[in-house]
């Protein structure tokens, strides 16, 4: 028997374990009151405790030793036994007087499941749990799935939630010809016979979860896609701001029993099922929910179950000041990750260096978290940050490298195992990949002014002693007769022989594995087109074992139009097939060559409209748009066909005319496009050429000069127009 899935229901205060037994699931539910705990400095506690029993939907109380804040020592402070929506109520009205409050926003699920020792996908023998939660080696029931989509009656045009329903496919069913109640009925019927574990949709919470739910609703059918009623969410999605991206969330529709997995999210599009399942086990989130959370938020879960473990409490509204610095300090302290860079043109026998989770490994290696830098216990402690010179504790190790230490050994595991188990190694590659983005945003989140356990000194110390590696590295590389050709935060490319030996010098020298990443026959850096300096990750190359790498060109941005990325492939097809640098310049002349062939098919306007798509997200929303440009035509003709983009969300549109200032003509939106549709040539053909530009520019090859060479204004020899300085 496994543990499939867990919910909460807040009006009954009853959480439900979905067991998965052979080829049945069954529930078993059992009452449950979440707690939260409040602390009482200069107040009576029996006095408080006495106010707080009297409160509407506090169940009961109790005094508990607990720490408030990492490395506290344990006090006294009251615990609630509550209604769930009773507590932010009652935790508004504490707050008011003057009381610390904590536990206040912790899922019940995950209060449950930490209390009872369990976990999502857990496997029971009898009513005993017969599992470890960090397991490598561990069993997964024979989970039965169906992919759900549905096709709406519109066929030209956007589709709403007006349009009635066409056809619903259900894995190699297909229901249509009925009126759309039939169809709806039809569905909740094939489901309940076939008795899926997993329902995977394409996007199914932004459109055909809502789309379908609306459609029952109006027919007035109870559309059940759970193995019991389902519960919609309260909203249907939110907008937010993070890491510099306006980012749009759909509301997540979960279902009871039964996992509805959105393959478009993050989560499954980097793990797959295999690596939400191994994730969904060391974090003690349910899959439904943890498909629909980021990293990061995984990251925090995986801080707050190691604390609760501890006894610390997790505050409701954190507040830990940044320690008061001069200007010299904060400019000492405020400086990042340690940038080199990279020397424009072409080099031959380069090596890209890179070591393996540097800033996690750094944060456990050094004993770095909000508790352990700068603590009190050791003032006078020898183990000081670079640079910045904080003291670190040398009593405890803090509560960060506890969470990442396990987590960094299971990813090498894994690793080890892509190698070693070949019959696997997909599965490996999915769950060593998602422990990667784990490992990624557990530094971010220190720097993060909200998270639960971050802290920004402790942000400030991880990217010194990043500063300090990278400086001892290249100092090495110097030593052995390297040259320096680019360095950015954990990573260097190297021009010279024998990288190997410089790995195992520097691995051995700071205790982080320092891995040869790969060897490259040629690689190209690119210059900022603005200043012509290097850009700090845009280049291609082509490694030993033949292989294109490529990085920061339009052919890599996900709002690349397939005319764009086809050019681009195809110049650098030509370029890999170069072997040295002298090889490389003759070719140069081939790519010019692709150029003017992709030209003259986009100027003759034989490209196809699905060829020329943007697809982009929006940062506002269509009224908040100061300037007319190509995203904000493109709303008004999405509002214009009934559809309200929120910021954050992507929009879709071919450019038809750049020069019009009218909606209707400026850009078409793919959908409704059709044989008649005309696109810009010139604005198109100008993207093409900045496009073979990133690629040639440090070679002379400027947008200007491209035209001059594709219209053939400049008739001479190709060769005599090369660049040779950067060979």
């Amino acid at each position: 028997m496994f543990l499939l899935d867990i919910r909460y229901d807040p009006k009954k205060s009853t959480i439900t374990k979905w067991i998965k037994d052979g080829t049945g699931c069954k529930p078993v539910r059992e009452v449950c009151h979440p707690k939260i705990y409040v602390s009482s400095t200069g107040k009576d506690k029996h006095e408080l405790q006495h106010l707080i029993s009297s409160l509407p939907g506090v169940r009961g109380t109790c005094i508990e030793k607990k720490r408030t804040w990492l490395g506290s020592e344990p006090e006294e402070v009251l615990c609630a036994t509550m209604d769930a929506g009773s507590i932010h109520d009652t935790a508004s009205m504490l707050e008011a007087k003057g009381c610390g409050l904590y536990n206040i926003d912790l899922d019940p699920v995950r209060q449950y499941l930490l209390e009872c020792g369990l976990f999502p996908m857990a496997r029971f023998k009898g009513d005993s749990l017969d599992d470890h939660q960090y397991a490598l080696d561990y069993e997964v029931p024979e989970l039965t799935s169906m992919r759900l989509s549905v096709t709406p009656s519109r066929d030209k045009g956007i589709a709403t939630m007006d349009d009635t329903i066409l056809r619903i496919a259900l894995e190699d069913t297909i229901i249509e010809g009925e009126d759309e109640a039939q169809i709806i009925e039809r569905l909740s019927g094939e489901i309940a016979v076939s008795d899926p574990d997993i329902l995977f949709t394409d996007r199914g919470d932004s459109f055909d979860m809502p789309y379908l739910y609306h459609r029952a609703a109006l027919h007035g059918i109870e559309l059940q896609l759970g193995r019991e009623k389902d519960i919609l969410p309260d909203s249907c999605g939110r907008s937010y701001f993070s890491y510099g991206r306006m980012l749009y969330k759909p509301g997540g529709f979960t279902l009871a029993g039964r996992l509805h997995l959105d393959t478009s999210s993050f989560i499954f599009r980097e793990g797959g099922l295999p690596g939400m399942i191994d994730l969904a086990r060391i974090t003690g989130i349910p899959m439904q929910e943890l498909s629909r959370l980021s990293p990061g938020s995984a990251v925090t879960a995986l801080q707050v179950n190691q604390a609760l473990r501890d006894g610390v409490l997790v505050p409701w509204k954190r507040n830990l000041a940044e320690y008061w610095k001069t200007a010299l300090e904060l400019l000492i302290a405020d400086r990042g990750a340690l940038v080199i860079e990279p020397k424009v043109g072409l080099h031959e026998n380069v090596s890209e260096i890179d070591f393996a989770s540097l800033f996690p490994n750094i944060m456990v290696n050094h004993n770095i978290s909000p508790e352990t830098v700068l603590c009190s216990c050791c003032p006078d402690s020898s183990h000081r940050v670079p640079f910045v010179h904080y003291n670190i504790c040398q009593r405890h190790t803090g509560l960060i490298p506890r969470v990442l230490t396990p987590l960094i050994e299971r990813r090498v595991e894994y690793k080890k195992r892509i190698a070693t188990d070949p019959a696997r190694a997909e599965e490996y590659e999915m769950k060593q990949n998602m422990l990667k983005w784990l490992l990624v945003t557990s530094f971010g989140y220190m720097g993060f002014n909200k998270a639960r356990f971050g802290r920004i000194e402790c942000h400030e110390s991880i990217t010194a002693y990043g500063r300090e590696i990278l400086l001892l590295t290249m100092e090495m590389a110097d030593r052995m007769g390297f040259e320096i050709l680019h360095g950015i935060v954990d990573c260097l490319w190297v021009k010279g022989h024998g990288a190997e030996r410089l790995c195992e010098l520097m691995t051995r020298k700071t205790g982080i594995q320092l891995e040869l990443k790969g060897e490259f026959r040629w690689l190209v850096f690119l210059p900022n087109k603005s200043n012509g300096a290097g850009a700090l990750n845009r280049y291609y190359g082509v490694m030993n074992n033949g292989k294109l790498k490529v990085r920061g060109i339009e052919m890599r941005r996900s709002d690349t139009p397939r005319v764009i990325r086809d050019l681009q492939e195809a110049m650098l097809g030509k370029l890999a097939q170069a072997k040295n640098a002298s090889e490389f310049r003759m070719k140069i002349p081939e790519t010019i060559g692709v150029l003017r062939e992709h030209a003259r098919k986009l100027l003759a306007g034989e490209c196809i409209p699905a060829d020329l798509v943007f697809e982009t997200h929006v940062s506002r929303g269509s009224d908040d748009y100061k300037q007319f440009n190509n995203q904000a035509a493109a709303l008004r003709q999405y509002l214009h066909e009934g559809i309200k983009i929120q910021p954050g969300q992507s929009i879709r549109y071919i450019i038809t005319d750049h020069s019009s200032k009218r909606y209707q003509k400026r850009v078409k939106i793919p959908e409704l496009a059709d044989e008649t549709t005309v696109y810009d040539r010139a604005k198109y053909y100008e993207y093409l050429l900045r496009a073979a530009e990133s690629i040639l520019l440090p070679f002379g090859y400027t947008e200007r000069r491209l035209d001059e060479l594709v219209k053939g204004k400049v008739q001479e020899n190709l060769c005599k127009y090369m660049v040779t300085d950067n060979f």
